[in-house]
């Protein structure tokens, strides 16, 4: 008899001491014949669980694609769910088993098919994860492994929870009373964390504009350097000098954001010069090309631009713009040396002088000072 402080569904065992002496002397009124039928058609889910495991690898290899991925991705709960079918029909042959036993049995394999249900869904949604990202995502977002890896535990984390309901109920444990609990425990987590919420809604922001991605070189505010890491509620930025920043989503939403890194993966970098006064534009644009061209040969397919931007207090300034193939702060001074050395190699060879700072003072004599 079940006590009444005991969940509904899930019959009590009498102690494992009389558990196991009364099936031991349930035992003994067995016949031949049960014996062979139950440990039959347990060995046919057994053959079943393996054929269901290799026979999806087979299918998968003739017929690749759409229902055999599926299928194949379901291959253990398929199996699983063939021998623990076979394997409590098969109980049901032994008839002379204790009256506390049957109960039992049923529950244990309702769970076992819930836990089944629960890895066939889970693998299934990471399928969907696939598809939906194929079929509604731009194709940068659709290979984006942080993306994936996202979506996906989003996905398995709303299964689990109602997989957990599903196992309580089935316990005989009220969850409607745990639910309302935890819904005013979220609500005052939510009122306390509201910076949480606000980098994680910024995560998605960050994924919604494709503002940068991970490897990627950016700049904003008075940080600057490479994105290793995006996560949920902050990203791990790479500084230039190889310092490891940890910045919350919400700054990076909320400042204007600097990608220097194309599609392509080449980073940008920028020469600046002061030329004398004395050239003028011909002599300007000879400059600009000179450079131009050292600068190409030195990195094919950089792409090198230059433009006159400024006029200082002592120079005509001039910058060079490319982009190379760095992507950390070793590789940024690398570049960036060879850069500037190309840049002054050019300009001696065609003859240009840098500018150097100047500054114009006039002295005045106070009115009846002798000079």
């Amino acid at each position: 008899m079940t006590p009444t402080n005991s969940p509904a569904l899930w019959p009590v065992a009498p102690p494992p001491d009389q558990a196991a002496l009364s099936l031991a002397q349930a035992a003994r009124h067995l016949t031949l014949e049960q014996i062979a039928v139950c440990s039959g058609i347990i060995a046919v889910g057994l053959l079943g669980f393996f054929a269901a495991r290799l026979g999806m690898g087979w299918l998968r290899g003739k017929y690749p694609g759409g229902l055999t991925d599926w299928l194949y991705a379901l291959r253990w709960p398929i199996g699983s769910a063939i021998f623990y079918t076979a394997l409590d029909r098969g109980l049901d042959v032994l008839t002379h088993l204790p009256a506390w036993f049957w109960p039992l049995k049923s529950s244990l394999y309702r769970l076992l098919m819930i836990i089944v249900a629960v890895g066939a869904s889970i693998r299934t949604a990471d399928l969907l994860v696939g598809l939906a990202r194929k079929s509604f995502f731009s194709e940068e977002l659709a290979t984006d492994a942080e993306v994936h890896k996202v979506m996906t535990r989003i996905f398995r984390g709303v299964i689990l929870f109602i997989a957990a309901v599903i196992i309580l109920d089935n316990l005989g444990i009220k969850v409607l009373g745990l639910l309302t609990a935890a819904g005013f425990l979220g609500g005052a987590l939510a009122l306390a964390s509201k910076d949480t919420l606000a980098n994680v809604l910024g995560y998605f922001e960050i994924l919604a504009d494709r503002i940068f991605r991970t490897g990627d070189r950016i700049a904003f505010e008075k940080y600057d350097g490479f994105v290793r890491e995006r996560g949920l509620r902050s990203i791990r930025l790479e500084a230039l000098s190889g310092e490891s920043l940890t910045i919350p989503n919400n700054q990076l939403v909320n400042f204007p954001v600097r990608r220097l890194t194309s599609n392509e993966g080449l980073s940008l970098l920028s020469v600046e010069v002061g030329l004398l006064y004395d050239y003028q534009r011909p002599k300007l644009e000879e400059a600009i090309r000179a450079v131009c061209a050292a600068l190409a040969k030195k990195f094919p397919g950089c792409d090198p631009e230059g433009r006159f931007f400024e006029f200082g207090d002592s120079a005509q300034k001039i910058r060079f713009t490319l982009r190379t193939s760095y992507r950390d702060g070793a590789g940024f001074v690398r570049d960036s040396t060879a850069a500037h050395l190309v840049v002054r190699e050019a300009c001696d060879q065609a003859g240009f002088q840098f500018a150097f700072p100047t500054r114009t003072v006039e002295l005045h004599s106070p009115p009846g000072t002798r000079h």
